[in-house]
């Protein structure tokens, strides 16, 4: 029963609960050690990414799949790039990648709710801003 009514409001506002779960989750990367704060980015990035392979080996299309897959290939080349070689590559990859949530409201069909894709793009954009701001005032 709960998870109706979840998924009811979800629906109902989704860019307004990506924004919430976006500013709930900044006030630990206040917390934390640059290293740690950057490196819980990148994972979390790798992870948001990886959501949308699940939504392709549930459409079950090959190439859905493997269009999947690879950019989230990409976005994990990203969050390793943003512990290797610079950090800002993780803010500026959660903000592409919220540019990827627009393409599937859009453009890009598989299996996944519809207010997926609008979620998860605003809480991109909110979290790679907080990251920027926090990650300044250090």
């Amino acid at each position: 029963m709960a998870e109706v009514e979840l998924k009811s409001v979800v629906g109902k506002h989704p860019a307004r609960i990506g924004a919430g779960l976006a500013l709930a989750s900044l006030p630990g990367h206040l917390l934390l050690p640059s290293t740690a704060s950057h490196q819980l980015a990148a994972v979390v990035l790798v992870l948001v990414a990886g959501i949308y392979v699940g939504f392709a080996l549930q459409d079950g299309r090959a190439r859905t799949l493997a269009v999947e897959a690879s950019v989230a290939l990409g976005f994990t080349a990203a969050a390793l790039t943003g512990l290797w070689v610079s950090a800002w590559t993780i803010p500026a990859a959660y903000a592409l990648h919220g540019l990827w949530d627009l393409a599937h409201h859009r453009y890009v069909t598989t299996a996944m709710p519809g207010w997926y894709a609008p979620f998860c793009a605003v809480f991109d954009w909110v979290f790679a801003v907080g990251l920027v701001a926090i990650w300044i005032a250090r």
